[in-house]
């Protein structure tokens, strides 16, 4: 699953450092992973570390590589954290977050 066009472009248009766009291009595509992986069953919670590890197990360029799963676990793991914070200070799930939350929350963090 990559990030699509129009995510970059929106992202590439905010006014942020480059750091901080990279960053959230990253934090976007973590949460449509998240997204994902959650299916429709989802109850709007990340997925726990079982389900995220299951369905790494089931990307092609991940499922050969045991360091490399390991390594974008720990990232996973990193991403929810930041999406479960951010979705407590918005009073929302945090698979209910867009692209636009996370651009209006990385502009007030420059901003601050």
């Amino acid at each position: 699953m990559a990030i699509d066009r129009a995510t970059i472009e929106q992202i590439d248009a905010t006014l942020l450092p480059q750091l901080d766009r990279h960053h959230l291009r990253v934090l976007s595509h973590c949460l449509d992973s998240f997204q994902a992986m959650a299916g429709h069953e989802a109850t709007g919670a990340i997925p726990d570390e079982d389900q995220q590890r299951l369905w790494c197990r089931q990307q092609p360029l991940v499922a050969d590589d045991p360091a490399f799963l390991e390594t974008l676990l720990e990232q996973l793991r990193a991403a929810a954290n930041q999406l479960d914070q951010l979705a407590i200070e918005l009073g929302k799930p945090p698979l209910a977050l867009t692209l636009d939350d996370l651009i209006n929350a990385a502009e007030a963090r420059c901003r601050g």
